[in-house]
């Protein structure tokens, strides 16, 4: 017997395929790394179990973009147990970061909350290998009072590369570190639900922004400035070459745009902590160059029309979407008033909001105010119009039938109704349109429920 299964393993060796060429070894090196540089960052890692000449080829490819969503691990393959890509990419990441050549392009995480403490290690990595971009999305816990945050820094400071930073989900950035002196190749900054918690917060923001003379893109969402209990300080915002501007805020949190930007082409302006004094203004005298405007405001905000007090003209702007309350005049009006300043709109979307508890009580439509400030010319060019959400209520079928009524050039008027079923109010809302006075005999009338959105700008 023994001789039998001798004969048969030798006879199977000798029928087993010998090893051919590594075709992709002999490529010229250039072309390898842009091959591998394809590669999700967990697969180009595990190429080091293909052979003894794989081992440690994947740390030479520059240029890497680094992406790891929530829950990403490696393969389970028990051959690659020895090496790092056998554990779930959170527990490697660092170790491979400094494995890799530099520079590292791209570095985006999608941290969750019991991982985040492993952050300060990535940063550490990516700033000695000149990563360029960085986007960390930290999970939003609930309530976000009773939760620890996660920590920001002070290895963050030491990324001098770094041409677009973007931190989103409550996280704290901590104070930098004597010595900082901005991020000078920064072109966009991104910051949502960030917390600076530390006095001097305003001054190091401000740093950040005007430091960076190259900035383009700036998202400032719900950041939180300083120690809550003081004073609000101002950071003013200076950044002549900003083209795009996202600027929101539930609570005060003393940002002003303090020089103009007169190559702003698109803002996105959510300031109601502002309204009623001057500095809700002066925000849209610094943005008066935009080309599409996104203006979103509180349906509590109803006693005053908060635009009326805008008496320039926006002579770039093209584009507007906005929020606004049916049942409140003055919240009607912010839209005439947005015409007003816009003469030259040709798209408007409308995103109809309500409270949550109805009054059934809504404003009268006081015909002497309109006839006192809308003209004509006000709907001239307006081509494209949308509202979402709106009711089968006569004052969101009053609006909808007057724009119909005196936009001459009209092309589309898109409406996706409230109710999100064909119900007997929608089919009767959409008849009271489709037989309404239209100025222009060209207008398409789309009429859907509420699961089937109007198109976005």
């Amino acid at each position: 017997m023994g001789g039998v299964g001798s004969s048969t393993s030798q006879r199977r060796g000798k029928e087993a395929p010998m090893a051919g060429p590594d075709y992709l070894m002999s490529l010229p090196p250039e072309m390898l790394d842009d091959i591998l540089r394809r590669l999700p960052f967990e697969k180009l890692v595990g190429t080091c179990c293909l052979s003894p000449a794989w081992h440690r080829r994947w740390e030479s490819v520059p240029g890497l973009d680094i992406w790891f969503s929530q829950g990403s691990s490696t393969a389970r393959d028990p051959r690659l147990l020895r090496w790092p890509c056998a554990a779930p990419v959170h527990k490697f990441t660092a170790r491979s970061l400094w494995q890799c050549t530099a520079p590292i392009r791209s570095f985006t995480a999608h941290v969750q909350r019991c991982h985040s403490h492993r952050a300060a290690r990535w940063l550490l990595a990516l700033a000695h290998k000149r990563v360029e971009m960085l986007k960390l999305k930290f999970d939003m816990p609930w309530p976000v009072h009773l939760a620890r945050p996660p920590v920001v820094g002070p290895a963050l400071y030491s990324c001098s590369a770094l041409t677009h930073l973007q931190l989103c989900g409550y996280c704290h950035l901590l104070r930098a570190p004597q010595g900082f002196a901005g991020f000078p190749n920064l072109f966009t900054l991104c910051l949502e639900y960030v917390v600076l918690p530390f006095h001097g917060a305003v001054a190091q923001l401000q740093l950040i922004i005007s430091s960076a003379p190259r900035l383009t893109r700036l998202l400032l969402d719900d950041v939180m400035i300083g120690d809550e209990e003081a004073d609000i300080e101002t950071c003013a915002i200076q950044a002549p070459n900003l083209r795009f501007l996202k600027l929101i805020m539930t609570l005060d949190n003393g940002c002003r745009i303090a020089g103009e930007l007169p190559l702003l082409k698109v803002a996105q302006i959510s300031i109601d902590p502002l309204f009623g004094t001057p500095n809700f203004i002066n925000t849209f005298r610094r943005i008066s160059s935009v080309k599409k405007l996104y203006l979103l405001t509180d349906s509590d905000q109803t006693m005053e029309n908060p635009l009326e007090r805008i008496l320039w003209t926006f002579q770039n702007l093209r584009a507007v979407q906005l929020t606004a309350n049916f049942g409140k005049f003055p919240s009607i009006m912010s839209i005439f008033s947005s015409l007003r300043f816009g003469p030259h709109i040709e798209k408007l979307k409308i995103q109809v909001i309500r409270p949550e508890v109805e009054t059934g009580n809504d404003d009268a439509i006081d015909q002497d105010i309109l006839d006192a400030v809308i003209y004509d010319d006000m709907f001239a060019n307006l081509k494209h119009v949308s509202v979402d959400r709106p009711k089968y209520l006569p004052n969101d079928m009053w609006f909808m039938k007057f724009l119909l009524s005196k936009a001459g050039l009209l092309e589309y008027f898109f409406v996706s109704f409230n109710h999100g079923e064909e119900t007997k109010a929608y089919v009767e809302g959409c008849k009271e349109l489709a037989m309404c006075e239209k100025a222009s005999s060209e207008a398409m009338l789309i009429l859907r429920p509420r699961d089937k959105p109007t198109p976005n700008l």
